[in-house]
């Protein structure tokens, strides 16, 4: 398979590393990745797919994954504006205020928004550092008034959609296969119509967003902007940052994902990839243990599961990057870990820096090099050094040395 990439820069991708993990999963039935970030391994798969689930807290991170998926010409008509200061502030103050997303991307699995879609990764491509999007104190408000806000019990308002075999119904592999291939044929006959590239007219109100506004009986005034005066009320009203966007360049080339120069005019071709290669994964959105159970795991086959948490503050990480929960998420997904490592049917990979997971001897450590990250656009290089993965005993072993061209190394457990 071709691998893809996504199409913004994403701190703490393992692009790099996607090979070494794949030889260690195989050609798994089932793959699970709870932090699915710039689903950098999941892309670089080099066999084809099975039955694969992503997820992510970040409502705007899983909603973007969502659109590419569903409505990739949407998105790309949102996301293909140019680089532009003034829109980069009032579209994230835009952003932060959809409450009401935040909310109904966690109620409903198949929910998502095209035009929260496109601005995010359009303002992503162009932010600097960490803040794109962000407000700390909108988890712990919005959780505790989940049953005030949204209308339904906290139970149900912690549930996902239904993981727990390989699918159902039309969503069995069998059929998924079947209309694999007559999918392929298809785009194979518009591929060969010169005007296959065309957007579909959407002239008519905001596109499939207009009908959905109808079906679901929204008031009117649903569409109506946020309050934009004095900087915005409440947890809106301070805190966000301003600053220039992305104008930095290097041997010839300048900005970053959709904004990097020779992608102008691409970004429709680019979305359509990756919803080829999308059109079978399952995105969920909330916590990461969701999707951990017996069930959406061992049950459907032997299972891929990559766990590539927020690294703790111990691991030396810049702190600005996450709020304070986030930071102790690792040392939860370190414990899961290591109460499930022994599973036959289970090969995890779990990534971290240096000395931050103390693991058995019977786990494998790897060492890679990482191209940079945040503190390396702040001048500090020795993290992307630091990098590890530690391998459940149950993956398989590397038949070869796959340098690749990478600085590697192996070791057996510890901290290292």
């Amino acid at each position: 398979m071709t691998p893809l990439r996504a199409p913004f820069p994403w701190f703490g991708g393992k692009s790099r590393a996607a090979h070494l993990v794949w030889e260690a999963f195989g050609d798994v039935a089932n793959y699970v990745e709870p932090f699915a970030g710039s689903l950098a391994v999941m892309l670089g798969r080099p066999t084809p797919p099975g039955v694969e689930t992503v997820n992510d807290r970040d409502a705007y991170l899983a909603n973007f994954w969502r659109a590419v998926q569903l409505a990739p010409d949407e998105v790309a008509r949102y996301a293909d504006w140019p680089v532009n200061e003034a829109d980069l502030h009032a579209r994230h103050r835009w952003l932060v205020g959809q409450t009401e997303f935040r909310a109904r991307m966690r109620q409903g699995p198949e929910y998502f928004d095209s035009k929260v879609a496109g601005w995010w990764v359009w303002g992503i491509c162009q932010w600097i550092g960490s803040g794109w999007c962000a407000q700390p104190a909108w988890e712990e408000q919005e959780a505790a008034g989940a049953e005030k806000t949204c209308g339904i019990a906290t139970s149900e308002y912690a549930k996902r959609p239904m993981l727990d075999k390989p699918g159902r119904g039309i969503h069995q592999l069998a059929v998924r296969q079947g209309e694999r291939e007559a999918q392929e044929e298809r785009l194979r006959d518009l591929r060969s119509n010169p005007d296959w590239k065309r957007r579909p007219h959407l002239s008519h109100g905001n596109g499939v967003h207009a009908q959905r506004a109808r079906d679901l009986g929204i008031a009117a005034g649903w569409e109506k902007r946020p309050s934009l005066g004095r900087g915005g009320r409440g947890v809106h009203g301070r805190g966000l940052p301003e600053q220039m966007p992305v104008l930095s360049g290097d041997s010839g080339a300048v900005g970053r994902g959709i904004h990097v120069s020779g992608k102008q005019g691409g970004i429709g071709e680019w979305m359509q990839a990756l919803a080829d290669r999308l059109r079978y994964v399952r995105v969920c959105c909330g916590d990461w243990s969701r999707i951990l159970s017996p069930n959406v795991t061992e049950r459907i086959g032997v299972t891929g599961i990559l766990l590539d948490p927020p690294y703790s503050g111990a691991a030396g990480r810049d702190p600005s990057l996450y709020a304070e929960e986030y930071l102790q998420v690792a040392h939860r997904v370190r414990e899961w870990s290591l109460a499930n490592g022994d599973n036959p049917r289970l090969r995890i990979a779990l990534c971290g820096y240096e000395g931050e997971h103390p693991m058995p001897s019977t786990w494998r450590c790897v060492s890679w090099k990482a191209p940079g990250g945040y503190a390396a656009a702040r001048g500090n290089h020795e993290n992307a050094q630091r990098e590890r993965i530690w391998f459940s005993p149950h993956c398989l072993a590397p038949a070869e040395d796959p340098l690749h061209g990478l600085p590697f190394a192996v070791f057996t457990g510890g901290a290292r």
